[in-house]
């Protein structure tokens, strides 16, 4: 006789350790694609995060969000981290996560994000492996 696992309708998922590069679906009959592209990522000392930050201000100052204002002082607080003789990664990354989260809310991020490729790519390697999931954003993974 088949023994039944958990509660009916129970749709929680696991994970023993991470999920990269997975896509995780919960539900009956669901269908999901994703499309991402493995990269290798340069060595981080060959990356300038400063020149990298200007990039990425000038890629998204034309980007139609009501969160504009966000995404610009997200970029403010990563470039005053810089400043410091010794920056905090943790910081310098949060606040390009928190750009990449609100950019990928507005109206042709969708566009943008294959111009915005080099800058993630550049500053995922430089901030190291803690923020390889900042690709995930422009459709990217190592």
């Amino acid at each position: 006789m088949a023994k039944k696992s958990g509660a009916a309708g129970d749709r929680s998922i696991s994970v023993g350790r991470d999920a990269i590069s997975s896509n995780l679906i919960t539900g009956d009959h669901n269908k999901a694609s994703a499309h991402y592209e493995r990269i290798t990522l340069p060595p981080p000392n060959s990356v300038n995060m400063q020149q990298e930050l200007v990039k990425l201000r000038e890629s998204l100052t034309g980007l139609n969000s009501e969160d504009s204002t966000k995404i610009q002082n997200a970029l403010s607080d990563a470039e005053s981290e810089l400043k410091k003789p010794k920056p905090d990664k943790s910081e310098v990354g949060g606040a390009i996560e928190r750009v990449l989260k609100y950019a990928k809310e507005a109206v042709g991020f969708g566009e943008l994000a294959e111009k915005l490729k080099p800058q993630v790519i550049n500053v995922a390697a430089w901030l190291g492996a803690n923020w390889h999931s900042l690709l995930g954003y422009v459709g990217l993974s190592v």
